[in-house]
């Protein structure tokens, strides 16, 4: 995978948080504070997304959920309907609807969780 190179800012309390959780994650700063931006900017994207660490490393879920989104992906398409879907989740379709919208942007990403949580295999990041 390609990268661009950001660079900011912030006070110096908050710097000290980001050393403080690399360390306890055994990540450099640059690699926890790039996790950062390009989570939040996902999340922002796409409102009623989330990251947690899984099996294959970090996955996209549904927020307020234990659902990771792969498993909203391979539901639509065993049912084949957002209706039927978001009926085996107990949810209303909008939901349903983030979950396909981002499985949609980031095909690779769902393919790397799916098969992480199926085989315990770490995602390559």
């Amino acid at each position: 995978m390609s990268t661009a190179y950001i660079s900011g800012r912030v006070p110096a309390r908050y710097a000290r948080l980001v050393v403080k959780q690399a360390r306890a994650a055994r990540t450099s700063k640059s690699d926890l504070v790039a996790r950062y931006v390009v989570e939040k900017s996902l999340e922002s994207e796409f409102p009623g997304i989330s990251f947690r660490d899984s099996l294959s490393g970090r996955e996209a879920y549904l927020t307020g959920h234990r659902v990771a989104v792969w498993e909203v992906f391979d539901a639509h398409e065993e049912f084949q309907s957002l209706a039927k879907t978001a009926e085996h989740f107990h949810w209303p379709v909008v939901l349903v609807k983030r979950a396909l919208a981002f499985a949609s942007e980031f095909p690779e990403e769902i393919i790397q969780s799916r098969e992480g949580e199926r085989h315990g295999v770490p995602a390559v990041s």
